[in-house]
């Protein structure tokens, strides 16, 4: 969902408040059926379902051409509606040339969904100007940051190949949340086209989402088949998560009343998947909990939810299974990683280290770009700033749900971009080195007794012109954790309160050209390090 999306559910209702008596009831040309007409759509419209207010808008759009306030929400409906997206531009124009106060916003957003960046930020910029908007300039300078940010990625493309998986996997409904197993060779993923298992639609006329597999054969993916019960119902059934043994899926599926979800775990065995159990209660609540990952060992999980108490909209959550074999508690990500806005789709890699997930919240070309982070410290739950997977992969539209393959060359993800099938569809990216790259550095930091010390490594670039990063040792054990880049040079600089302080170079390579090293830092105290300097020693 995009920021024009998520904010529209907010503004279309004070729209119909503010905007409704005043034009509709004396707008040149109207009877009065025509206005019980658009009162029709702007409570259809307030209800989200475009599809239907659309119609009606259609019908209205000529009685009146200059009628702003039409050409402006059949806009609102076409930029919601997949397929439609592309027309609603042209009525935005039109409504800003009538003086709409908000369609220059609203045509700003459009220009940036067409990659035409300068003018987006112009029209941001008027749309600050005008009185009594309905967005503040927070909210404003946002779109236009997302704007900026688009236009430096993609003048500087990232080296990858990006293709459409083609016809025997897309359809025309929406495809999306690709699951590949570890050889490679499998992938489920959810589908919305027709056929589904109950046979039926929700209030929006999309057919109910459905579990599809398909298999690689010499690289070819063959034709997608519904994956059938147990894993699909009668209900909404969505993947979610894959186990790095392929045999075990968590899956989303919808209550009776068709109003929540919840996550449910199969297991697979001769080939048979179990029926969906409903998993713990430390994931499932009242509240929305969409995506999760497995743990490499099964032993963690980390998902999605809006429960009250995270950074604001959806952040990510990790529980770990405890000695008993029951789970922990929920613990937040924290704000590295999270963000006051939407943060989704979580993968964790098989080096049980890497995390990719999606986020319109971070430094986002526009809707959901892709994000990579590597964790510094398991126990603390503590990561590296998230890096933006770049253009083209990420555009300014929804990319999400992103798997990476064992050996990190091989991606796939979920996307809506010019050129698919229609809707969502899923996409391979090919990169030309591994995606896992990085140098890990177990160290431990001690007194001149060996003892384990609470102590502060601040991590700089080779010229020490900059701070890549700081660890802080755990009080107990003495021991770090830090991730570097493979090959570079670093100065390091450990202190502890009550100690002499450490300068020293490190050059993240590892004797067995492997991607981890060991090292052991003593600290001498003050005290001790004064008397060996006034001795001459």
């Amino acid at each position: 969902m995009n920021l024009e999306h998520m904010r529209e559910r907010y503004l279309i209702p004070i729209l119909l408040m503010t905007a409704v008596p005043p034009t509709a009831m004396g707008q040149a040309g109207y009877t009065r059926v025509h206005n019980r007409m658009l009162d029709e759509a702007k409570v259809l419209l307030a209800a989200e379902d475009h599809v239907e207010a659309a119609k009606i808008y259609r019908r209205l759009e000529h009685v009146d051409t200059a009628f702003a306030e039409v050409a402006h929400e059949l806009g609102l409906c076409y930029a919601r509606i997949p397929g439609l997206r592309q027309k609603a531009a042209p009525l935005f124009e039109r409504a800003l040339r009538h003086g709409h106060p908000e369609a220059a916003y609203h045509l700003g957003l459009a220009r940036h969904r067409q990659e035409r960046f300068d003018e987006a930020i112009d029209l941001l910029g008027r749309y600050k100007a005008v009185k009594h908007r309905l967005l503040g300039d927070a909210e404003v300078d946002r779109a236009i940051a997302m704007c900026r940010n688009a236009k430096t990625l993609v003048r500087q493309p990232v080296d990858l190949t990006v293709r459409n998986l083609g016809a025997l996997i897309n359809s025309p409904a929406h495809d999306y949340c690709p699951l590949v197993t570890a050889d490679g060779n499998t992938m489920y993923f959810t589908s919305r086209r027709e056929g589904t298992t109950g046979g039926r639609k929700d209030p929006d006329g999309q057919w109910f989402e459905d579990i599809y597999m398909a298999r690689r054969v010499d690289e070819v993916w063959s034709n997608a088949v519904n994956a059938g019960a147990p894993l699909n119902s009668a209900l909404q059934d969505a993947t979610v998560g894959l186990s790095a043994d392929g045999n075990g899926m968590i899956v989303y599926r919808t209550g009776q009343g068709l109003v929540s979800g919840d996550l449910f775990e199969s297991r697979r065995a001769e080939s048979l998947w179990s029926v969906p159990e409903l998993m713990t209660d430390r994931i499932n609540s009242a509240h929305h909990e969409p995506s999760a990952t497995l743990s490499p060992d099964g032993e963690e999980i980390y998902f999605t939810s809006d429960r009250p108490g995270g950074f604001g909209g959806r952040d990510l959550y990790r529980i770990r299974r405890l000695p008993d074999g029951t789970w922990s508690l929920p613990l937040n990500l924290g704000p590295t990683i999270n963000t006051p806005f939407d943060e989704d789709a979580p993968f964790l890699h098989s080096d049980g280290t890497t995390l990719f997930f999606s986020s319109n919240g971070h430094g986002t070309m526009g809707g959901y770009d892709i994000f990579k982070s590597v964790m510094l410290d398991h126990d603390q739950c503590s990561w590296g700033d998230p890096e933006n997977m770049g253009y083209p992969l990420n555009t300014v539209n929804d990319d999400i749900y992103f798997c990476l393959s064992e050996d990190g060359t091989t991606g796939y993800f979920s996307s809506e971009r010019p050129g698919g099938l229609g809707a969502q569809d899923i996409y391979q990216v090919l990169f030309p080195s591994s995606q896992l790259e990085y140098f890990v550095v177990r160290g431990i930091v001690t007194d001149h007794l060996d003892a384990p010390l609470r102590a502060r490594i601040v991590v700089e670039d080779e010229a020490r012109e900059e701070i890549t990063g700081v660890y802080n040792t755990n009080p107990a054990t003495g021991r770090y954790l830090m991730v570097l880049k493979p090959g570079a040079r670093y100065h390091l600089r450990t202190e502890a309160e009550g100690h002499a302080a450490v300068e020293e170079e490190l050059t993240a390579t590892a004797p067995d050209q492997g991607r981890e090293m060991s090292r052991e830092t003593r600290l001498l105290p003050t005290v001790q390090v004064e008397g060996m300097t006034r001795n001459g020693r």
